[in-house]
C-alpha cells in the first residue's frame, strides 16, 4: 500500500475462493498494478464483458490472473480512489475455458461484496445479471485490418492487426502487425505502478509527446481511471527509433483513432493531440 492512501477497515487483503487466490486493494494504493503479470505481444490481456471493468491476463507463473477495477464515486484518491482485486487460478491447476469463467466470476464477486463491506459507491452487477458473464476469450485474434472491430477497429497503416473485443478494460491492446503495438492504460496501470514513478503520463511529465521508442498521448478520466495513457511502441524485436524513423502520418492517425476509440468507450476526454 502507498504510504500517502489511508485504505478504509478491511483493506489491503488477501483470502482464498474457491480455491483463486485473491487480493484486495485500492486502486490509489497499488505499488505495482504490473506485478502480477506481464504485457506481452504474444499473449495480450483479453477484457472481461457483462460490463465489467477488468480483463484475464494469460502467461505467468499462475497460467492466469483476472483483474477487477472499480470506481468508488464517494472515495478521494487519500482514501484509495476505488477497489482492485486480483485472482490466479489454484497453483497447478490448467487454464481452460471453464478456468478463464471461474476465475473471472470469483473476482467480480469479490469486488462486489468488497464494495459493500467498505461503503465504497459503484456501480456492479446485480446477483441476478451474474449470468451474462461469459468466459473471455484465450488470446486475441488475427484479422486483415478492414475486418477489425474491436480494438483495432479503424486501423489503415497496417494490412493485418491482432485484437481482442472492445470493452472497458483498464488495459486495452492492439497489435499492427510488422508496425506499431499500441497499448491503453487506466488508473493503476497508467500512472500507479513502480513503472511509471518519474511522471503521471505513463511515466512522462507531459500529456503527449514522441521519444526515442515510445509515442503517447493522454486523457483526463473519472474515479478510480485517473488518466488514460495510450502508446504507441514499434513490435517486439524492432530496432526502430522514432527519431531517425518517425511515425507515418497513417500510424499517428492509428494512434489518435485507438486512443480517441478508448478514451470514448470509458467516459473520458479527448485525449491531447500529438505534437507536430
Amino acid at each position: 500500500m502507498s504510504d500517502d492512501v489511508t485504505e478504509p477497515v478491511g483493506l489491503a487483503a488477501r483470502c482464498s475462493v474457491d480455491g483463486a487466490e485473491i487480493s484486495i486493494e485500492t486502486s490509489a494504493g497499488v505499488h505495482n498494478a504490473y506485478a502480477a503479470f506481464q504485457l506481452s505481444q504474444e499473449s495480450p490481456v483479453v477484457p472481461l464483458n457483462a460490463g465489467w471493468q477488468g480483463f484475464i491476463a494469460p502467461g505467468g507463473g499462475s497460467g492466469a490472473t483476472a483483474l477487477v477495477l472499480l470506481s468508488c464515486e464517494n472515495w478521494s484518491a487519500k482514501e484509495g480512489s476505488g477497489i482492485l482485486v486480483m485472482a490466479d487460478p489454484p497453483a497447478g491447476a490448467k487454464v481452460t475455458e471453464s478456468t478463464r469463467l471461474q476465475l473471472a466470476r470469483v473476482a467480480t464477486g469479490t469486488a462486489r461484496r468488497a464494495a459493500q463491506k467498505t461503503g465504497c459507491a459503484t456501480e456492479t452487477k446485480e446477483e441476478g445479471k451474474a449470468g451474462e458473464l461469459t468466459a473471455p476469450a484465450a488470446t486475441a485474434k488475427t484479422v486483415p485490418a478492414g475486418n477489425a472491430t474491436g480494438t483495432c477497429k479503424g486501423m489503415t497503416s497496417a494490412k493485418t492487426v491482432r485484437e481482442t473485443a472492445a470493452g472497458v478494460s483498464p488495459v486495452e491492446e492492439c497489435l499492427l502487425v510488422g508496425g506499431l503495438q499500441l497499448t491503453a492504460a487506466y488508473g493503476p496501470f497508467s500512472n500507479s505502478s513502480d513503472a511509471v514513478v518519474d511522471g503521471e503520463y505513463g511515466g512522462h511529465d507531459s500529456p503527449s509527446g514522441v521519444e526515442r521508442s515510445t509515442a503517447w498521448t493522454s486523457a483526463a478520466c473519472q474515479g478510480a481511471l485517473g488518466v488514460g495513457y495510450y502508446r504507441a511502441s514499434p513490435v517486439e524485436g524492432s530496432d526502430r527509433e522514432f527519431s531517425a524513423d518517425p511515425l507515418t502520418k497513417e500510424e499517428r492517425q492509428d494512434l489518435e483513432h485507438f486512443a480517441e476509440q478508448s478514451a470514448a468507450r470509458h467516459a473520458c476526454s479527448t485525449p491531447k493531440a500529438l505534437p507536430r
